[in-house]
C-alpha cells in the first residue's frame, strides 16, 4: 500500500512539473526573441553621436558640487532638474571622458529593462502569454517614438519610464493577491516612485494609475467617509504617501527659485486648441499614420477604445484606456510635445492594443476553424499563426519607417556639435588649475561652446569666455591663458 501510495505521488509530481517546465521554457525563448528584436532595431544606436542639449545637461550635473550630487535625488522640495540623470551623467563622464558610447550603452539598457517590465505587467494585469508578449513587442521599438532611441537627451524618459514602471509593477504584484503592503513594502515604492519623479515630471500621473488598478481589479473604494478612511489604511496605505509626495514634488517646481515652472517653455496652454494639437499629435505618433490624424479621427479612435473597454467586463481594457487618458496629462497643454515624451503613454497604448488584437485574432481564428478546408485544425494553432502574421507585419512596417526616418538622422546627428568636440580636443591644449580660455570666434554660437570646453577638460576651476555670448574686454582677452578663434571651419590657437 505503501508502494502504491508513492507510485502515485511520484506520477503525480511528474505530471505537475512538465506542464512547469513547458512554461519556463516558452517563457524563456518569448524573452529571448524580445531582446533579439530590441538589438536588431537599436545596436545602431550606440554609434550616434551626442545631442545638442546634452551639452547642456551633462555640464548642469557635472557643475554641482559631489554631496548635492549625492544628495539631491531626495530632496524633492527643492527644484533641481531631473537630479537621478546625474547619478549616470558624472560617473559616465570622469570615467569616459566625453564619448557618447557609454551613455548610450546606458540608455538601452535602461529601454530594454522597460521591456520585460512591460511584459511582467501585461502578466500581472491579467494578460495572457501572446498578448503580454505582444505588448512588450511593440515596447521594444516603436517608429513613432524613434528618437527614444538614438537621441540621448532622452534619458530622462527612460529611466522616468523605467521606475514608473518597476514601483507599479511591484505594487501590483503585492495587492494581485490581495496582500496590504506593509511599512517596508510601501517605502520601497515610495523610493521607486521618488527616483521615477527625479528622473521626469512625467511620473506624476503614478498614485492617479494606483488608484485606477484599484477602480479596475480591486474591491468598491467606500464612498462613505469611515470606510474610505479604513480603505486607506488598508489596500490604499500606498495612495495618501504617493499623493502627498506628489504635492510637495509640484510645489517645489512651481514655487522654488528656479523651478522648471518658471522656464517659457514648460508654462501651460490651457485650450481645448492644445487639446486637439497633443490629441493629434499623439495618436498620428502611435498609430505611426502622422497624415491621416484630425479632430474627427481622435474622437472615432476615442470612442473604439471606450466601447471596447466597456463592453464587455475586461479590467485589462478598462485600466488601460484610462491609463492611456492620464498618463500624457504632465505634457497635454505643453506646446510641441510628443515622440520620445510619449514613453509612458505607449506602456498603455501597447496594453490596449495587444489585447484588442490577440482578442481580435481569437475570434477570426474560431470562424476558420469552422471552414471545411480548417475543421482537422485546432483553434488555437490558427489563432498563433493570425498573431504571428500580424506581428511580423508590424516588424517589416516599423524596419521601413526606422529606414525612412531614423537611420538619415542617425547617420551625422547634430554634426555641429559633434565637430566642436573633436576639433577642441585635437587641439591638445594643456590645461592648468584656474586657467581660462576666450572663444573669440566659436562655431555654435549658443553657450554650448562653454559647456564642451568645460566637459572635455573637467577641471573646476577652469573659466571659459565666449566672446560671441558676452563681449569680451581688451583686458579679458589679454588676461586669457589660452585664445582661440574660429575661422575657415576650424578652431585656431591664437594663444
Amino acid at each position: 500500500m505503501v508502494e502504491n501510495l508513492r507510485r502515485e505521488l511520484t506520477t503525480s509530481l511528474v505530471i505537475t512539473a512538465r506542464p512547469a517546465r513547458a512554461a519556463l521554457w516558452s517563457s524563456s525563448v518569448l524573452c529571448l526573441l524580445l531582446a533579439v528584436y530590441f538589438a536588431y532595431f537599436c545596436y545602431d544606436s550606440i554609434a550616434v553621436h551626442y545631442a545638442p542639449d546634452d551639452m547642456m545637461n551633462l555640464a548642469y550635473a557635472w557643475r554641482r558640487p559631489s554631496s548635492e550630487l549625492l544628495l539631491a535625488p531626495f530632496m524633492v522640495w527643492r527644484p533641481f532638474y531631473r537630479p537621478l540623470a546625474g547619478w549616470v551623467y558624472v560617473p559616465l563622464l570622469n570615467t569616459f571622458g566625453l564619448n557618447p558610447l557609454p551613455l548610450h550603452v546606458v540608455v538601452l539598457i535602461f529601454l530594454l529593462t522597460n521591456v520585460f517590465l512591460v511584459r511582467l505587467l501585461a502578466k500581472l494585469l491579467g494578460a495572457c502569454e501572446w498578448a503580454a508578449f505582444t505588448a512588450a513587442l511593440v515596447a521594444a521599438y516603436h517608429a513613432g517614438l524613434s528618437n527614444l532611441y538614438y537621441n540621448t537627451a532622452f534619458i530622462y524618459d527612460a529611466l522616468c519610464c523605467s521606475f514608473f514602471l518597476a514601483a507599479l509593477v511591484y505594487y501590483i504584484h503585492i495587492r494581485r493577491h490581495d496582500a496590504v503592503p506593509n511599512a517596508r513594502q510601501t517605502a520601497l515604492f515610495l523610493l521607486l516612485y521618488l527616483f521615477s519623479l527625479d528622473s521626469k515630471e512625467m511620473a506624476v500621473t503614478l498614485p492617479a494609475v494606483i488608484l485606477l488598478y484599484e477602480y479596475c481589479y480591486g474591491r468598491p473604494i467606500p464612498s462613505r467617509p469611515k470606510g474610505f478612511l479604513l480603505w486607506l489604511r488598508g489596500p490604499g496605505r500606498c495612495v495618501v504617501p504617493g499623493g502627498c509626495l506628489t504635492l510637495i514634488f509640484i510645489a517645489g517646481r512651481i514655487f522654488g527659485t528656479g523651478g522648471l515652472a518658471h522656464d517659457p517653455g514648460y508654462v501651460p496652454q490651457y485650450s481645448m486648441d492644445r487639446v486637439w494639437a497633443f490629441q493629434i499629435r499623439c495618436f498620428s505618433d502611435l498609430f505611426e499614420k502622422w497624415e491621416y490624424f484630425n479632430r474627427a479621427t481622435v474622437l472615432a479612435v476615442w470612442a473604439a477604445i471606450l466601447y471596447l473597454a466597456w463592453r464587455r467586463r475586461r479590467p485589462l481594457l478598462r485600466f488601460a484606456s484610462l491609463f492611456l487618458l492620464i498618463a500624457p496629462l504632465p505634457i497635454e497643454f505643453l506646446s510641441g510635445r510628443a515622440g520620445a515624451c510619449l514613453c509612458i503613454p505607449l506602456v498603455a497604448w501597447a496594453l490596449f492594443m495587444s489585447v484588442a488584437f490577440v482578442d481580435i485574432c481569437g475570434a477570426a481564428a474560431r470562424i476558420l476553424a469552422r471552414e471545411p478546408l480548417l475543421r482537422r485544425v485546432r483553434r488555437r494553432p490558427i489563432a498563433a499563426v493570425l498573431i504571428a502574421l500580424g506581428l511580423v507585419g508590424w516588424t517589416r512596417h516599423n524596419a521601413m519607417l526606422k529606414r525612412a526616418y531614423a537611420d538619415p538622422a542617425m547617420v551625422d546627428f547634430a554634426p555641429v556639435t559633434w565637430t566642436a568636440i573633436q576639433q577642441l580636443r585635437a587641439l591638445h591644449l594643456r590645461i592648468r588649475p584656474h586657467d581660462s580660455i576666450a572663444f573669440l570666434n566659436d562655431p555654435i554660437g549658443k553657450f554650448d561652446m562653454e559647456f564642451i570646453a568645460e566637459l572635455l577638460f573637467r577641471d573646476h576651476t577652469l573659466t571659459v569666455l565666449l566672446n560671441r555670448q558676452i563681449p569680451l574686454s581688451q583686458l579679458q582677452i589679454d588676461q586669457a591663458g589660452h585664445l582661440i578663434d574660429y575661422r575657415d571651419g576650424h578652431f585656431l590657437v591664437v594663444r
